[in-house]
C-alpha cells in the first residue's frame, strides 16, 4: 500500500501515518531489551515486507525477513516437527490485542479505534481491487469523504502471499480470534502497561519518499483507437469491465496499452474472439490442406501410372530396338554414345564388345573412338547442319554399310541406322528396292 501511494499518487504521501510498520516496531523493541548485537528475523506472510526491510536499510532492525512458506520449507529441510519439540509460548513483551492483527481490523481493535459506522472515523477495506478504488476516491472525494483508511493489499495479512495457498480465510479468522481469546484468559495487564512505559521512549516515526512511477496519460483519440482495437468502445466508463485482465475496467486496460504497459491479448474477450476466428480460419485451412492432400495423392497416383506406362513403353522399344537386325546408335551433341543395340555393337567389331561388358550398351562411350573419319563426320554433319543423310553407302573395313543419319533434337541428338549390306535379308531388300528404282 505504501509503495503504491510513493509510486502512483505521490501526492498523497502527506496522508500516510508516518509510523513504522509493526515488525520494525518489535525489532525496535527486541533490541532495546536485548541488545544491538542480537540477530533479528522477521517471519510473516506477505512478501512486500521483504521490499521494505530493504528500503528502510538499517533503520529496520531486521537481518533477514521469511514468509511462512520459506519457514515451513527450511523446517522439512532439516527435519523439524512439531511432535518432536516441546511447545512454549512466546517470550515477553507481549501484545495485549496485537494477536488480532492477522484480521483487517483487528489493529482497529487492538489499537482501540474505533469503527462505529456514526461516530468512528476511520473505514478498514481489503483486496487488490478495493484498495486502488478507494485511494482513487480519497483522492477525487477527499473533501466529502474525510475518514481514514485502514487498507489491505490482500484479503487481510492472514491471506497474505506468504501464507499457504488455497488457505481458508474464515476458518484462519476463526483459529487467530480463538488464540487471541485464549491467550487473554490469563494475561498480566499490568506487565504490558509497565512494558508499554518502558519501550514507550521508542522513535517510532518515519518518512516517505516520492518515487513517482506514473507515466503521462494518453490523449483521448488514442485511447479511443486502442478501445476500438480491442472492440470494446462501448465498454470505456469507469466502471464497466470484468476485470480479467487484471485491471479494474476497459479503460485503464486501454491506457496501459497506449502506455506500452499491456497487451491487446490481456483483454480476454478480445483475445478469445480471435481465438474462435484463429480456430476457424485454422479449420478452413486443414480443409484446404486435406483437399490439396487428396489432390497431390490423386496427382502422384497418375503419375505413377504414366511412369509405370512410359517405363513399360520404353521396355518394349529397348526390347524392340535390341531385336532389329539393322545396328541402331544414338549420339549427343559431344558425340557420345545415348543408347545402342546389339546389332550396332556386333557390326562395330570386337572391341565394341569388349567395351560392352564393362559398360553396356557403350552408354557414354566417344563415337570418334569407334569409328574412322569419314564415318563419324556423317554425324558431326547431321547435328551441326540439322539435315539427314539417307541411305549413304559406307564402306566400313571389309563390309558395306547402308547408312542413314536423322537429327532426333534440333543440334542435341541424332540417330544412326546401319545396315550390313551383306546379310541375306538386307541384300535381298536392296536388290529389289534398287531394281525398282532403276526401272522407275
Amino acid at each position: 500500500m505504501v509503495a503504491y501511494i510513493e509510486k502512483y499518487h505521490p501526492e498523497l504521501i502527506s496522508n500516510l501515518a508516518p509510523i513504522v510498520p509493526p515488525m520494525v516496531a518489535s525489532a525496535r523493541v527486541a533490541r532495546k531489551k536485548y541488545g544491538a548485537d542480537i540477530g533479528v528475523v522477521f517471519i510473516g506472510p506477505c512478501i512486500s515486507a521483504k521490499d521494505e526491510v530493504l528500503r528502510l536499510g538499517e533503520e529496520a532492525g531486521i537481518d533477514a525477513v521469511l514468509t511462512f512458506v520459506e519457514l515451513r520449507q527450511m523446517f522439512d529441510e532439516f527435519t523439524i516437527r512439531e511432535s518432536h519439540l516441546e511447545y512454549s509460548d512466546f517470550d515477553p513483551p507481549l501484545g495485549y490485542k496485537g494477536s488480532l492483527y492477522p484480521i483487517s481490523n483487528g489493529i482497529m481493535q487492538a489499537a482501540e479505534i474505533s469503527e462505529d459506522l456514526l461516530t468512528g472515523s476511520v473505514i478498514t477495506t481489503e483486496g487488490r481491487n478495493n484498495m486502488i478504488r478507494v485511494v482513487r476516491e480519497f483522492d477525487a472525494r477527499i473533501d466529502h469523504i474525510r475518514r481514514n483508511f485502514n487498507v489491505f493489499y490482500d484479503e487481510g495479512c492472514l491471506m497474505g502471499p506468504g501464507t499457504s495457498p488455497a488457505g481458508e480465510k474464515f476458518l484462519r479468522m476463526t483459529l487467530v480470534t480463538d488464540y487471541a481469546n485464549k491467550r487473554l484468559q490469563d494475561f498480566d495487564k499490568e506487565k504490558w502497561e509497565s512494558d508499554r512505559s518502558t519501550f514507550g521512549i521508542l522513535d517510532l516515526s518515519r518518512q516517505f519518499t516520492s518515487d513517482d512511477q506514473r507515466l503521462p496519460e494518453p490523449d483521448g483519440e488514442k485511447i479511443e483507437e486502442v478501445l476500438k482495437m480491442i472492440e470494446r468502445q462501448g465498454h470505456a466508463d469507469r466502471e464497466v469491465g470484468c476485470e480479467s485482465c487484471g485491471y479494474t475496467n476497459c479503460r485503464d486496460l486501454a491506457i496501459a496499452i497506449a502506455q506500452g504497459l499491456a497487451t491487446t491479448e490481456m483483454c480476454h474477450v478480445f483475445s478469445g474472439k480471435n481465438r474462435q476466428e484463429y480456430i476457424q480460419t485454422l479449420r478452413a485451412a486443414n480443409e484446404d490442406l486435406a483437399r490439396t492432400k487428396a489432390a497431390l495423392k490423386e496427382s502422384e497416383e497418375k503419375a505413377r501410372h504414366e511412369q509405370e506406362a512410359q517405363k513399360e513403353s520404353a521396355e518394349i522399344i529397348a526390347t524392340m530396338l535390341q531385336n532389329l537386325l539393322s545396328g541402331v546408335v544414338i549420339v549427343d551433341e559431344n558425340l557420345h554414345i545415348y543408347q545402342s543395340n546389339k546389332a550396332f555393337i556386333r557390326i562395330i567389331g570386337e572391341e565394341a564388345a569388349m567395351i560392352d561388358e564393362v559398360i553396356p550398351g557403350l552408354v557414354g562411350a566417344d563415337l570418334k573412338s569407334l569409328l574412322p573419319v569419314h564415318f563419324y563426320k556423317m554425324f558431326s554433319f547431321v547435328l551441326t547442319s540439322d539435315e539427314a543423310i539417307e541411305n549413304r553407302d559406307v564402306q566400313f573395313g571389309e563390309i558395306k554399310l547402308g547408312v542413314s543419319i536423322f537429327p532426333i533434337r534440333s543440334h542435341k541428338y541424332v540417330g544412326g541406322i546401319l545396315r550390313d549390306m551383306y546379310i541375306p535379308e538386307v541384300r535381298k531388300e536392296q536388290i529389289i528396292t534398287r531394281l525398282t528404282e532403276v526401272i522407275d
